[in-house]
């Protein structure tokens, strides 16, 4: 038992000791086993356990890209629209090992299958017993490991909405027991993940922007603490009750998390806390995971709100 949780949190400890490194304002890594003989890990000193410090050197990424399977069902690809698929696909990918520490290799690529409109989609959808997904730009299907879309008249957005599959499928695979708001919040940034010569960013998010934008004008934009208590079966009754800006707010959440290192450092530890099983409401999370726990949380995502962050955010 011992051995399976020094491998499940190891990742965190790199990715953890790289954020520290990158800020100064933190010098170390604590590590401490309780009662139960659970391992944690923080940057912070606590008197009150007996804790040891963790050096580690953490190494380039060793990434190495997938062979992607696209089919295409009675439409034409060229060969730039194909590589940018798998580019797509393997940048999701690569987010997940390398910034959220999950090694990707224990996971079995995603198969594309591309439909030439909506209509043929639908069809496919109802018989492999879909139905209710109809009305959606794309699915995953986990008995498929299958990513199912058709070609929408800006192509570039069938190529987001296959980002955006991908990366449920990522989660549903490695993070059961992500909340429906942290699954759909990552799921909507990876339609926006892109990369340069300089390595992996995320563009700004502009619909959802302005979905979030018009909620808060409006008052209906859901306060932090309330946000992270749904559940997310409550998430899910919100999102096909009409509720159109939560699923804009969890994706904007995201970007605003993701935009700096400590705040990166504090999903990876949801990220990882669900990866073990752990099935706690993200608010009783907050505040042994985030700096200032919920009342800074929230401070610190209005001041985001106010200044709208960077237009690029890079990995």
């Amino acid at each position: 038992m011992f051995n399976r949780l020094r491998k499940a949190v190891h990742p965190v400890v790199v990715f953890s000791l790289f954020l520290i490194i990158a800020n100064s304002g933190y010098a170390e890594i604590y590590k401490w086993v309780d009662e139960d003989g659970k391992i944690h890990f923080s940057d912070r000193k606590d008197h009150s356990v007996e804790q040891e410090v963790v050096n580690v050197n953490p190494g380039a990424s060793k990434w190495s890209r997938f062979d992607i399977k696209v089919k295409a069902v009675d439409v034409e690809l060229s060969d730039e629209e194909n590589q940018q698929i798998v580019d797509g696909v393997n940048n999701v990918y690569e987010f997940f090992d390398r910034v959220m520490s999950f090694d990707m290799y224990r996971t079995v690529p995603v198969n594309i299958l591309i439909f030439k409109d909506r209509a043929e989609y639908q069809k496919y959808l109802i018989r492999n017993n879909r139905g209710t997904a109809v009305a959606s730009y794309g699915l995953y299907i986990p008995s498929e490991h299958q990513i199912a879309v058709y070609v929408r008249e800006n192509r570039s957005l069938t190529f987001k909405t296959i980002k955006h599959e991908v990366s449920h499928a990522v989660v549903d695979t490695i993070v059961p027991y992500a909340p429906a708001w942290l699954n759909e919040g990552l799921a909507e940034q990876m339609e926006m993940l892109e990369r340069d010569e300089s390595g992996l960013y995320f563009e700004r998010h502009q619909e959802n922007r302005w979905v979030v934008a018009q909620a808060r004008e409006q008052g209906r934009l859901t306060d932090i603490d309330q946000f992270l208590r749904l559940s997310s079966n409550k998430w899910r009754h919100s999102e096909m009750s009409g509720h159109g800006s939560l699923r804009a707010q969890s994706g904007q959440f995201l970007s605003f998390l993701l935009s700096k290192p400590t705040r990166r450092n504090f999903v990876v530890r949801l990220m990882h806390n669900f990866n073990r099983g752990d099935r706690t409401l993200a608010y009783y999370l907050v505040d042994d995971n985030y700096i200032g726990g919920v009342s800074m949380l929230s401070l610190d995502w209005r001041r985001w709100l106010h200044e709208q962050g960077r237009g690029v955010i890079r990995l």
